[in-house]
């Protein structure tokens, strides 16, 4: 059953769109459990379901494979595959065959081609994401090579490749045989890296890169051997990690950077080099990881500064800005943000200038200063509209968006918050836009539209996910928390809380660690389990009391909940000894004249 037609005249049951299709990664795993009589543990199903992937769940593979494993442990396996590949899939003590050894399997349907099926077949197994949209593409990648469709029907007649949606594939261990049997020619390798490198070009333009291009454009500027050698595969490489770093793509980004940053090295171009250094320490810095990212951002900036690149220097001090004012080190981060902007109007790096202002505007706005947020926010965003930046002007709207949410504008902020949302998936950042999502979704938490808030934070957790953004993540799960707490959902809304919780632990976010702690202690009070709520608020008082002084609002507001703990305990006294302290940090800091107000009335009820 090699080809897409059943023997003789009989009306075959047609089991996939074209060929017999793979086991699904269940079937696979109950397979591998019963040839190789392993006992089921949860390590055990990871590490199987590992290597079934990496034969893509092949039925012949995978039963010759678990037969090993019946004699060498499962980490042995994934290092003999790959180490071996195919070559370790026989079958002990059997005469090769094909049902007892895969490369001979794979070798009666290679006999079946003609030397041009088999030199495009070769072509083929270097792709490792296949070709996407391949009655499209194929003509385009190989102009000159004589009924390449034809041939392609060979290839699927012989079940050598196969078509999944409309991509042209190869399963792994086909593909691993083909490779090292037939490899690409050097004619094919040539047409085929012209065809990406105008790929590339293009996506530098007026696009982004697709999930189906990445392994394909990894493969072929890494191992790049055309015109322009190590520069023009290091400049593809650092553009396309460039892009998916703006679409947020991090992993994907910071896989090219690195690799673009070793080409770079190797040609001795300092410049490019610390440019990539310096974008994969912000790529850190948008995860939240801000240890690792001030190490290699402080390594960039001291590579900067050899060479004596002002604008290097100056990205490297917003980047380590922006870091400070994220972890309430607003001292440092003025330091450095005023540093990065000079710098940025002395070289006439405007889009510079309006980062180091947006940074500037975040401080205020923690520091509960919205007047002064607001003022440095627009002129941030008159910048950025000067230069054309629509990412910058995207941030702005987000940030005005949530000054409105903290004033209690809520209307304003909505408009606000979908204008930015529109703005950011034009542009296909997905970070931004689902900062705007948890926005929207605190405002309809706000506003007692519970269904809507949980539906939009379900809908940014998981696009914050898709990015690995921890930080992100961890602020729907508070939020959505938060909003099963007002529903009265209250075992639920604790385990969301802890589960965010240990998160921000993770990334040493000692303000969320806070807030976490802080919601713990109202649900608890809910619970009237006031022992622990009395511990939750002790322990967020003591969070806010590290950040220097900066946290006036959540602070006040742990202690005006803290005060309505002992009124729910009947403890007066020390309820109003917390509600005035909540009330004169509100006054004396900022703008939240409305707090004040919401201290004082619950004073006059005492």
């Amino acid at each position: 059953m090699r080809g897409m037609e059943g023997p003789g005249d009989i009306a075959w049951q047609i089991l996939g769109e074209s060929q017999i299709p793979t086991l699904s990664m269940e079937a696979a795993r109950e397979a591998f459990y019963q040839v190789s009589r392993k006992i089921k543990t949860e390590d055990n199903s990871g590490k199987i379901d590992h290597l079934n992937e990496q034969l893509d769940c092949v039925p012949l593979a995978i039963r010759l494979i678990a037969q090993l494993a019946k004699k060498i442990s499962l980490e042995n396996l994934l290092r003999r595959w790959n180490e071996l590949k195919t070559k370790i899939l026989s079958e002990s003590g059997a005469q090769p065959g094909k049902l007892t050894n895969v490369e001979f399997s794979i070798e009666l349907s290679v006999r079946l081609l003609d030397p041009a099926a088999k030199d495009l077949l070769g072509a083929l197994s270097y792709l490792l994401n296949g070709v996407p949209h391949w009655n499209q593409t194929l003509s385009k990648m190989l102009p000159n090579v004589p009924e390449s469709e034809i041939k392609v029907f060979q290839l699927l007649d012989c079940s050598l490749v196969l078509e999944k949606g409309e991509a042209l594939m190869m399963l792994a261990p086909v593909r691993e045989y083909i490779a090292a049997r037939y490899s690409i020619s050097d004619f094919f390798r040539n047409r085929i890296e012209i065809f990406y490198v105008g790929i590339t070009e293009m996506i530098s333009s007026d696009s982004k890169p697709g999930e189906d291009l990445e392994l394909n454009l990894f493969k072929i500027f890494s191992q790049y051997q055309g015109q322009g050698g190590q520069e023009k595969a290091a400049h593809c490489l650092q553009t396309l990690g460039v892009k998916y770093y703006f679409v947020s793509q991090y992993s994907n980004a910071a896989k090219f950077l690195t690799e673009a940053r070793v080409k770079f090295q190797n040609i001795n171009n300092e410049y490019e080099a610390a440019n990539c250094l310096w974008l994969m320490g912000d790529i850190h810095r948008v995860q939240s990881r801000y240890n690792e990212a001030i190490a290699i951002l402080a390594e960039a900036k001291s590579c900067f500064e050899q060479i004596r690149s002002e604008e290097g220097i100056a990205g490297c001090l917003w980047s380590l800005g922006d870091i400070y004012q994220m972890q309430s080190k607003y001292n440092e981060a003025t330091a450095a943000l005023s540093e990065a902007r000079v710098l940025f109007q002395s070289i006439g790096n405007q889009g510079g200038a309006a980062a180091c202002l947006k940074s500037q505007e975040d401080i205020y706005y923690r520091q509960s200063k919205y007047s002064e947020a607001t003022e440095t926010l627009l002129e941030a965003r008159v910048v950025y509209q000067s230069v054309g930046s629509q990412i910058g002007t995207a941030e702005c709207l987000k940030s005005q968006g949530n000054i409105y949410r903290m004033q209690g504008k809520y209307s304003e902020a909505i408009e606000t918050l979908f204008e930015a949302r529109d703005l950011f998936q034009s542009i296909g950042n997905q970070g931004g836009t689902a900062y705007c999502l948890w926005n929207l979704g605190e405002i309809y938490r706000l506003q007692s539209k519970y269904n809507e808030a949980r539906e939009t934070l379900s809908e940014a957790r998981v696009v914050y996910q898709s990015i690995g953004h921890q930080r992100g993540t961890a602020g729907c799960l508070r939020t959505m928390g938060q909003t099963l707490e007002h529903q009265n959902q209250l075992d639920e809304a604790l385990s969301l809380i802890h589960e965010a919780y240990a998160i921000f632990s993770t990334i040493n976010d000692v303000r969320e660690m806070g807030r976490c702690l802080d919601t713990s202690g109202v649900i608890y009070r809910k619970m009237r389990q006031y022992e622990l709520a009395k511990q939750a608020f002790t322990d967020a008082l003591g969070s806010y009391s590290q950040l220097q002084s900066t946290a006036h609002y959540d602070m006040g507001w742990c202690l005006y909940q803290f005060g309505l703990l002992f009124k729910a305990m009947g403890e007066y006294s020390e309820a109003r000894k917390k509600f005035q302290e909540a009330r004169d940090l509100f006054a004396s800091h900022g703008e939240m004249q409305n707090r004040v107000q919401m201290c004082e009335e619950v004073l006059k009820e005492m």
